[in-house]
C-alpha cells in the first residue's frame, strides 16, 4: 500500500505518512482514495492524477512516482483570527494557532500572551507604556473593555508567564484555553464594536411617514 505525506486535518501533525486503503474512481477522469492518518488513525480522502495504478497498488512514497494529489476531504481548516483585528495582532494570533496546531503548546502560549500585549496596546496607545498588569486594569477602568474581558485578558497574560518561565511542559489543554480565551476577547474588542459602527455608518433601518 502506497503512502502519502501530508499534514493531517484532524490532529494537524505535520508531514505525517498516510496509508493508501481503498482507492474508488468516480468517473473516467475523477479518482479518489482513502488513506489513514499515521498519527490518528483518522481517514482522509484524495483526489489524485496517475495514468496506470491506483494508489493501493503500489508500495512506497506516492509522491516519488507521478503521483499528483490535490482536493481533499476534509479540508484543513485554517484557524482565522476574528475580523477587524488589527494586522500585527493577527499575525502574533496565527503564529500562536499554528504553534498550537503543531503540537508546540509552550510557543502557544507565549505568542497567544503577545497578541494580547499588541491587542491592548492597540485599544489605546496611550497606555502602551505601562505593563501588562496595568494596562488591563487601566482599559476596565476607562471602559474600553468590560470588566469580563479584563478577566479573559488576566487569563491569557498568566498563562502566557507560565508558559514562558515554568519548568512544567504547557499542556495542549492549557494552549486550548489560551486560544479561547484570546479569540474571545479579540472577538468582542475588535470584531463587534466595528460591525456596530458599520452598521451606524450605513443605517439599519428606513422610516417612512
Amino acid at each position: 500500500m502506497g503512502v502519502h505525506v501530508s499534514t493531517c486535518p484532524y490532529c494537524h501533525t505535520k508531514n505525517v505518512s498516510f496509508t493508501a486503503v481503498y482507492d474508488f474512481p468516480i468517473t473516467s477522469s475523477e479518482k479518489r482514495c482513502l488513506f489513514i492518518c499515521g498519527c490518528c488513525k483518522e481517514g482522509v480522502i484524495w483526489e489524485y492524477l496517475h495514468s496506470n495504478y491506483n494508489p493501493v497498488q503500489v508500495a512506497g512514497d506516492l509522491d516519488k512516482v507521478n503521483f499528483l494529489f490535490y482536493q481533499q476531504w476534509p479540508k484543513i481548516d485554517k484557524a482565522l483570527c476574528p475580523p477587524d483585528t488589527p494586522e500585527n495582532v493577527v499575525n502574533y494570533f496565527d503564529q500562536a494557532t499554528d504553534s498550537l496546531n503543531s503540537g508546540n503548546f509552550d510557543a502557544a502560549g507565549i505568542m497567544f500572551r503577545k497578541a494580547l500585549e499588541s491587542a491592548t496596546k492597540g485599544l489605546d496607545s496611550e497606555l502602551s507604556r505601562i505593563n501588562l498588569v496595568k494596562r488591563i486594569e487601566k482599559l476596565v477602568e476607562n471602559n474600553l473593555i468590560t470588566p469580563a474581558l479584563g478577566e479573559w485578558a488576566t487569563e491569557i497574560r498568566l498563562g502566557g508567564n507560565d508558559a514562558a518561565h515554568e519548568d512544567e511542559p504547557f499542556s495542549k489543554e492549557e494552549a486550548q484555553a489560551l486560544h479561547d480565551f484570546c479569540e474571545n476577547f479579540l472577538r468582542y474588542a475588535f470584531t463587534l464594536p466595528a460591525a456596530v459602527t458599520r452598521r451606524a455608518t450605513v443605517g439599519c433601518y428606513t422610516t417612512s411617514r
